[in-house]
């Protein structure tokens, strides 16, 4: 199923690269993307219930603070997902993948540190309001850095997969939503039983994984979608990017998608 074998069928852009300059591993693209989006969905559902409870437990808000951070996330992830559009069109997609989902991992460790140098504050404090505000920060970017992939992942998967089986690929995206919605109980333990940021911390590390098997896509699709090829088929400069949308973090998403990162 998986963009047929050597080289196989890419239909997803209007002008693809040219049979011989493709990879002959481009037919792990969907099976790679389909892993990671695993790793991802895990990693995410152990968090992404508790992070409302982390920032009125540990910091201190009230509900109505932190709705209002809610508010801002999906602004800064639709900047973020221009910026990262944008942003494949220099260095391709695949790189933008790795990279966005590397800061944003690096956020999230920020965070899991930063939770005791808050808790060391007084509630009401200047102090206090400055640090959270930190931290909201953090987390405001880290998940704008992690969800605005999303759409180049998923025209990554539709430039791969030929017509007859992205239904099939596409149907795979309930197995992440059942791993994104079972690990959450996880979460949930290791929030007891320790902390939040150790969840933190296990969740960055399960999404660290998940990055390091999209690298490989960085050298895989990268004939595909240099500058030259495009250049000498009158195609552009990159492959083309399909404008999937994002969902709000509150949906819960398949792997890949918004809501379970």
């Amino acid at each position: 199923e998986g963009g047929g074998e050597g080289g196989g069928e890419c239909e997803g852009g209007d002008k693809p690269a040219a049979e011989g300059e493709l990879s002959p591993h481009v037919w792990a693209v969907p099976y790679v993307l389909f892993a990671s989006s695993v790793c991802f969905a895990l990693g995410s559902g152990m968090t992404v219930k508790f992070f409302p409870l982390f920032f009125v437990n540990d910091c201190g808000l009230a509900p109505a603070q932190v709705q209002l951070i809610y508010v801002v996330v999906p602004l800064v992830m639709a900047a973020m997902s221009g910026l990262g559009t944008r942003a494949a069109r220099c260095f391709g997609r695949a790189q933008v993948m790795c990279g966005f989902k590397t800061a944003g991992i690096a956020l999230l460790v920020c965070m899991a540190l930063l939770d005791s140098w808050v808790k060391r504050s007084a509630v009401g404090s200047s102090e206090h309001t400055f640090r959270v505000a930190v931290v909201a920060a953090l987390y405001v970017v880290r998940t704008g850095l992690m969800n605005c992939t999303y759409p180049l992942e998923e025209s990554l998967l539709m430039d791969h997969v030929p017509k007859s089986a992205r239904a099939r690929w596409k149907s795979l995206d309930s197995i992440s939503v059942f791993g994104w919605c079972g690990s959450a109980a996880l979460g949930g333990y290791l929030a007891d039983r320790y902390s939040y940021s150790t969840t933190f911390l296990v969740t960055a590390a399960i999404q660290l994984a998940g990055t390091a098997l999209q690298i490989p896509l960085i050298f895989i699709t990268r004939k595909a979608e240099s500058p030259a090829p495009r250049a000498a088929e009158g195609g552009g400069t990159t492959a083309p990017l399909h404008a999937a949308p994002a969902g709000p973090e509150a949906a819960g998403g398949g792997g890949a998608g918004s809501a379970g990162q």
